[in-house]
């Protein structure tokens, strides 16, 4: 009889698949503590093997961890002790790429680097660059919803996903997103599950042209205020930049990233790293008891922070020649005016080195410390407070330097490093206080490293009574609960979430309760993808910047529930949408943008293909649709003006400008159609859209 996989009962196939790039397992092992060991490791070649795989394993009851390349470093893909791994690497066909529609289909399997050499060879780019990208896998991005260096432009991971094959054992071969079975609730529910409810195994991507021009600077702030502010406004002011990447002045001094490099290399900022090279020198008896940063953590963060100031922002603009011109051009003279101009060198450095960070971390451990990193997000009012709680949080036991990245017109992401005594007991309590200073500032607990184990506590807090949303879907897609036991999400003591504080103004987000007419225009603005019901269209009918909802409220089994504590959040699926639909009671969404407004319209014989050819020629407009048969396009911003004239070159007759009036998204559903034909309503860069059914 033939196996149903291959498969790999050896010592050492064993060894390998136990542990993930997890920091507290590399304690252990630094420390001579074995790992979890599986009893046998499989490498299916299409979702049959998986399938078959699956209904093995649950006729057994034994628990089955999926990995990829081994990447995460929550814990997520450690093996459990007598478990089967699935290791999805087998799994590596790129393509067919469809460059008519700017989409590629892509195994889980498929190593990052690999996929974007691939895509780079045909002219295309996913945008998706995780430190990891060398070291990770396509599947492993979905289902830790991953976010890249470039979120600001491309979205996270999730928004490049149009459509998904995975397998679990209750449901056998599932097909979801466009053009396959269920809701967007049924793809954001599989996005982020991280392997308790199915495995992935193919999934079908929007990709972009590669960029015709890159632009990249550094700034020097003087403080970290200012330099939240630049953030924020270039964010709220459609310029969407491609890089947003700040530097708390802890890091900016240390790594002396202020300085041209050749002072960068040899300033006295770079103090502990000449230091650290002298312990290398010392026998290494010496070497885990003279690492005074990481004995004395405490004492360090109050000298950095007595001897930082100012911080570092790296901005950059890719894509369209004419559009990064305009949108850099308006974006270089707002950050002018808050900080000093230091060139393209400290961008440009940063871009050379944008994936090293991945490699840095194990020199602590030789010398008796441990190193780890936490990125959590929230709202712009709550930034500077949480980034003050975590660091406060964890200053009594380890080093701490951050920078904010993965910004958008709602929040951001802070990214905290810290490094302390390589101690189980002392790693534990720095991540135990960490993660209760996000919860207590009302961020979220994970942006984009996912959950696994080390946080499904805190992300089980975090989600609340929403989980039950979860569970359902556990019940039905794995009945016998083999897939990742004891990750995601696990049992917590009932409570309810704080009282949630309305907006604040520079949030530019707006509120109002589910059900009410959302296209009346909220005070102070307007909203930015003004649909009337939830949980609005599917991601794959909307572009990555289009996110209609950002928090949702309501009742689950007559208990409060929050969610959207900050944006892309990455504490599991995206639940919103099931709780929209399970008792969602108010939401908010985003209406803040500066800068001035400009509306026009034409008529052309054929509106959605003059509409996907605008979204494909980099233009992101805020309107862009139907009105009494005219196309109309509207942007807003500073780069407003700009913009119009390079959209109504692209508009056969050119476009004629009108008062500004915000236009409803159609309401749905909608189904794929020619971007000729007639009753075309809707598009993206990829696919117009007309209502289900309709025919002209």
């Amino acid at each position: 009889m033939q196996p149903i996989a291959r498969f790999s009962e050896a010592g050492i196939d064993r060894a390998a698949a136990s542990r993930d790039c997890w920091p507290g397992g590399t304690l252990e092992a630094w420390q001579g503590t074995s790992a979890p060991l599986p009893a046998r490791v499989w490498w299916p070649e299409d979702e049959e093997q998986v399938a078959a795989v699956l209904r093995a394993a649950s006729e057994a009851g034994i628990p089955v961890v999926t990995a990829g390349a081994g990447s995460g470093v929550c814990g997520g893909a450690r093996a459990i002790e007598g478990c089967w791994v699935l290791d999805t690497k087998a799994m590596a066909r790129i393509g067919p790429l469809d460059p008519e529609r700017w989409t590629v289909r892509v195994q889980a399997g498929v190593n990052g680097q690999q996929l974007e050499d691939w895509l780079a060879e045909c002219g295309f780019t996913l945008g998706h660059s995780p430190s990891s990208i060398a070291c990770s896998t396509v599947g492993g991005w979905a289902a830790a919803r991953s976010a890249g260096q470039f979120s600001s432009r491309y979205g996270v991971f999730e928004d490049m996903v149009l459509g998904a094959v995975a397998v679990s054992p209750g449901g056998g071969v599932v097909r979801v997103g466009e053009g396959g079975e269920g809701s967007d609730a049924d793809l954001a529910m599989l996005l982020g599950s991280e392997g308790t409810l199915a495995v992935i195994t193919e999934l079908e991507l929007r990709v972009w042209p590669a960029p015709q021009r890159r632009w990249l600077r550094g700034y020097r702030m003087p403080d970290l205020p200012t330099a939240i502010t630049a953030m924020r406004t270039l964010m709220q002011g459609d310029l969407h930049p491609s890089v947003v990447r700040l530097y708390d002045p802890v890091d900016t001094r240390i790594g002396g990233k202020t300085r041209p490099k050749r002072e960068h290399s040899a300033g006295s900022s770079s103090f502990v790293r000449r230091w650290l090279r002298r312990v290398d020198e010392l026998p290494a008896v010496h070497r885990r008891t003279l690492a005074l940063p990481l004995a004395l953590p405490g004492l360090l963060n109050r000298v950095f922070d007595g001897i930082a100031s100012g911080c570092l922002l790296v901005v950059g603009w890719e894509g369209d020649e004419d559009v990064v011109g305009a949108l850099s051009a308006e974006g270089a003279r707002l950050l002018d005016a808050l900080g000093e101009d230091l060139g393209a060198e400290p961008g440009e450095r940063w871009f050379a080195s944008r994936h090293a960070v991945s490699y840095k971390l194990m020199p602590i451990f030789e010398r008796g410390g441990f190193a780890d990193t936490m990125e959590v997000a929230c709202r712009w009012s709550d930034l500077e407070r949480t980034y003050d709680a975590v660091r406060e949080a964890v200053s009594p036991t380890a080093v701490v330097m951050a920078h904010m990245s993965h910004v958008y017109p709602e929040g951001g992401s802070i990214y905290f490093s810290f490094a302390g005594r390589g101690d189980r007991k002392v790693y534990e309590r720095t991540w135990d206080a960490a993660l209760r200073a996000v919860l207590d500032s009302g961020a979220t607990t994970t942006h984009h490293h996912g959950v696994g184990s080390l946080k499904a506590r805190a992300a089980s807090e975090e989600v609340g009574p929403a989980v039950a949303g979860w569970r359902a879907a556990k019940a039905t897609m794995d009945p016998a609960g083999v897939l990742a036991p004891g990750r995601l999400f696990v049992d917590v003591a009932p409570h309810d979430p704080p009282a949630s504080p309305p907006p604040a103004p520079e949030d530019g987000l707006g509120t109002g309760a589910v059900g009410a007419d959302l296209e009346v225009r909220a005070e102070g603005g307007e909203p930015r993808w003004p649909v009337a019901t939830l949980p609005g269209l599917p991601r794959w009918q909307r572009e990555s910047w289009q996110q209609p909802w950002i928090g949702v409220e309501g009742l689950v089994g007559g208990r409060p529930c929050r969610l959207g504590r900050g944006p892309r959040s990455a504490a599991g699926p995206d639940l919103r949408p099931w709780l929209a639909e399970h008792g969602a009671t108010t939401a908010s969404w985003g209406i803040a943008t500066h800068g001035e407004r400009w509306m026009g319209e034409a008529r052309v014989e054929h509106p959605m293909r003059v509409a996907r050819d605008l979204l494909r020629a980099d233009l992101r407009p805020a309107a862009l649709g139907l009105r009494d048969g005219a196309l109309v396009v509207g942007f807003r911003g500073p780069a407003a003006k700009r913009l119009a004239v390079l959209a109504s070159d692209r508009v056969p007759g050119g476009l004629t400008e009108v008062p500004w009036r915000m236009l409803p998204v159609p309401d749905g559903p909608l189904e794929p159609c020619p971007d000729d034909d007639p009753a075309a309503c809707h598009a993206t860069a990829s696919t117009a859209f007309r209502p289900v059914g309709r025919t002209a």
